[in-house]
């Protein structure tokens, strides 16, 4: 057998049945090329752990196990030394020949000892147990059998280059009814845009060099197949196509009795629920939908650098990122533009293109990032698009345990979620401010704070003790054994160690945008640890070490607070791992110099640094008290004219555009105008223009995200009405509002709020009283009131009531 070796990075790895097994199959990109390939020397295993001898090896690989009449056949049974909860203990590796084996082994086993590892995706399974990560580059040994390449032997390798190709699509429907239904409403047009590649396939004659007009809708999307299967993307890109687009061209093509496949392998395209989010799996390839992409780095915080955008449309994120408009058309009429004039529909086309275009934008922008978190967690791109932070978190474990020959701890059943649920971990310390605004601030806080906390103090699980002679001790008397290092205290220390090399490369070749995508993808998982530890649904939980963290996180706010007012500084603000001081008769000096104090007595990886200087701040008060200051809520106007706001309306999405955009321009009077008249004519003017009828319906739209179901949720909130009103009137789907962006107006129509709630796309009127009382006026109130206005004035009634 002649045998060849390859170095590339795995796009897709999955199984397939062969000879009555699950075999792994894996899309292997090298040099350009693509290459299947198979692995038939791995099989489906989990771990039991006897109790006290109660059954060996032997034993088990001489049952005869059947169930729902079918036999179980166990390939064999091997013994190990592994660590369970720190503890070196023998377990038994049990093999089968079907992954669909492992949970009725695992079960008819369970009463001769405690399993782990059973609940593992086979795939998954692979990639751990190969010590390989995706795209981080691997190299093969195999041979050819028949017509299939088998793997010999597969390891992780160095750094690969392989680059990887792509289309991105977007797909109009016919939608008389507002949203398109898929079993009647046919698909009236395909765009794409790819490497060389561009145009849109429609169903009527456009007199546009990019257009292809078919005869039917069939021949349309079986034009699109081809299309995918001439250029052979690793990566199909969509926005909301997981949800939307993919499925809707699924079902047109079983009603039209034609296959769909845009696989590798002739295979169906396989939708899944993934939590909320819908997955489709395209065997061979990668998909990737930005939307799901764009609503992660919101979600994470990443946004604030990256994503500066409160809605997550394909307009207002490719405005957000390139600074420029698309083509935009009126959703809800695309079908009479379809029924109308030839320009009507050549409008269309460039429409339709104009989304494939803006989404090639979005997927280079965002692909280095997506690419660097795949690489640091280990899994597949098409995975890593649709997992959290703590799902990312858990794999980076899983796949450390595996290294370390430690067992995976098993997740918690509903029982165990309801528990930790009812005992929550005590949070962060914080110093709320005196309301107010204030001059000459230095702000200082603590990098990565958790992570350090937990490396300096050898806080993981396995590390919990209560006879080990060195140990460190929290604030709330746990005890965590100095050595061996746990395992959640080494990666972190690996994520970290990583980070400060790659930022070291960042800052000598600033124009590498792979290694700004990687110390960004390293920050976020790496701040994800103390998250993770804490979530009640997590298989390293662990109340003793969470509060252990926070606890020691308290302890050295508070110790920082006091050697502040010692040393002559005023502390106004505290939170978490930040501290705000008055500089008063201080210098810049003086900060600096306590800063580098504080440092020389700080544990391991602590360090306080400084965020900046800033010449004025506004703090404003607590829901029904003036004297006291909301936490995380503040706005600074640093040396340099840079202004930070945190917690006010306008980062938030739930609020109108008429709150967040009147909030900021108080702010900016205040802070860098020093204007206090200004900002009252601002609110006075606003309110003004709201009684008039005056303001674009397009500003007092409200956006939240409907987490659930729709039956699932006991109070009707305003979102939730428009919802409901919506798909009732056929307006919308439900798959398009479950877990979804919802864009609301509160109008005229109703007697409750939410009563009044309708969508955007079908409100006519609005309410002025709703938006002055429960949008404006919330937004500014608190922070005029530190100038001495009432609410009274705000409205345009009343006088100053103090100075």
């Amino acid at each position: 057998m002649e045998s060849i070796e390859l170095d590339g990075v795995i796009v897709d790895v999955d199984y397939v049945p062969l000879g009555g097994r699950s075999v792994i199959r894996a899309t292997l990109k090298s040099a350009g090329k693509t290459y299947t390939l198979i692995d038939p020397s791995f099989y489906p295993h989990f771990y039991l752990v006897p109790f006290n001898n109660a059954i060996d090896e032997k034993s088990i690989a001489g049952m005869d196990i059947t169930a729902d009449g079918e036999r179980i056949s166990i390939h064999s049974v091997r013994r190990h030394e592994l660590s369970v909860k720190g503890v070196t203990t023998t377990a038994l590796r049990i093999e089968t020949d079907n992954t669909r084996s492992v949970p009725k082994l695992s079960e008819r086993l369970m009463e001769f000892g405690e399993r782990y590892e059973y609940d593992i995706l086979f795939w998954k399974r692979y990639l751990i147990d190969k010590h390989i990560s995706p795209l981080s580059g691997v190299r093969v040994k195999a041979h050819q059998d028949k017509e299939q390449l088998v793997i010999d032997e597969i390891t992780g390798s160095k750094e690969s280059n392989e680059r990887l190709s792509y289309i991105c699509f977007d797909i109009e429907t016919y939608n008389p009814q507002i949203a398109p239904r898929p079993d009647k409403d046919p698909c009236i047009m395909i765009s794409y845009k790819g490497e060389g590649i561009s145009g849109v396939i429609t169903t009527k004659p456009v007199n546009k060099p990019f257009v292809t007009a078919c005869k039917d809708e069939k021949e349309m999307i079986l034009r699109f197949v081809e299309i995918i299967k001439k250029a052979d993307p690793d990566i199909i890109a969509g926005y909301n196509s997981s949800n939307f687009d993919i499925p809707y061209l699924i079902k047109r093509a079983k009603t039209l009795g034609i296959p769909f496949d845009i696989t590798r392998y002739g295979e169906e395209v396989k939708e899944e629920n993934h939590g909320l989010l819908k997955m489709v799996k395209i065997p061979g390839r990668i998909n990737l939908d930005m939307y799901n992409v764009t609503k992660f780095i919101s979600i994470v915080g990443a946004s604030e650098k990256l994503l500066k955008t409160n809605r997550l449309t394909l307009f207002d994120v490719y405005r957000a990122i390139t600074g420029d408009t698309k083509i935009t058309v009126d959703k809800t009429a695309i079908w009479k533009q379809w029924d109308g004039s030839k320009e009507d529909v050549e409008n269309l086309s460039e429409y339709s293109l104009s989304d494939s275009m803006s989404l090639e934008k979005l997927y280079e922008f965002f692909i280095p990032l997506e690419i660097e978190i795949s690489k640091v967690s280990g899994l597949t791109l098409s995975e890593t698009a649709i997992s959290t932070t703590g799902q990312l978190v858990e794999y980076i474990l899983m796949k450390f345990a595996a290294w370390n020959e430690e067992v995976v701890p098993n997740k918690p059943n509903d029982s165990d979620i309801a528990q930790r649920n009812a005992n929550p971990i005590e949070g962060a310390y914080v110093k709320t401010p005196e309301a107010g605004i204030y001059d000459n601030i230095a702000v200082f806080d603590f990098r990565g704070l958790y992570p350090s906390i937990i490396i300096s103090n050898n806080i993981d699980p396995s590390a919990m003790c209560t006879d080990c002679i060195q140990y460190y001790t929290s604030p709330i008397g746990t005890h965590f054994r100095k050595e061996p290092m746990g395992i959640i205290p080494k990666v972190l220390q690996l994520l970290i160690a990583e980070r400060t090399e790659v930022k070291r490369r960042y800052k000598k070749d600033p124009d590498n945008i792979f290694l700004g995508a990687r110390s960004q993808a390293l920050k976020i998982l790496a701040n994800s640890f103390y998250g993770y530890l804490g979530y009640a649904r997590s298989r390293w939980y662990s109340r003793d070490c969470a509060g252990s963290v926070t606890a020691f996180g308290r302890e050295t706010i508070q110790n920082t607070i006091a050697a502040a007012e010692q040393t002559g500084f005023r502390v106004i603000y505290s939170d978490t791992d930040s501290v705000f001081l008055l500089m008063q008769s201080k210098t810049k000096d003086d900060a600096i110099n306590f800063m580098r104090e504080i440092n020389t007595k700080l544990p391991g990886a602590m360090e306080l640094e400084l965020e900046d200087f800033y010449s004025r701040g506004v703090f404003v008060g607590k829901k029904g008290k003036s004297d006291t200051g909301a936490k995380k809520k503040y706005a600074l106007l640093s040396e340099s004219g840079r202004i930070k706001i945190k917690g006010f309306e306008l980062v938030r999405r739930d609020w109108s555009n008429i709150a967040r955009d009147t909030q900021k321009r108080v702010l900016e009077a205040i802070l860098s105008e020093g204007s206090k008249e200004k900002a009252m004519a601002i609110v006075k003017d606003v309110v003004k223009n709201l009684k008039e009828g005056e303001v674009s319906m397009k500003d007092l739209v409200i956006y939240t995200q409907l987490r659930k179901r729709m039956d699932s949720y006991d109070s009707v909130s305003p979102e939730l009405h428009a919802a409901r009103k919506a798909l009732s009137e056929g307006v919308k789907s439900k798959a398009e509002l479950e877990g979804g962006t919802i864009g609301y107006i509160i109008t005229r129509n109703g007697s409750s709020v939410s009563e009044k709630a309708e969508l955007e796309d079908t409100a006519k009127t609005y309410d002025p009283d709703y938006y002055i009382n429960h949008q404006v006026m919330p937004a500014t109130l608190k922070i005029l009131k530190e100038l001495g206005y009432s609410e009274e004035e705000l409205k345009g009634a009343g006088s100053q009531r103090r100075l």
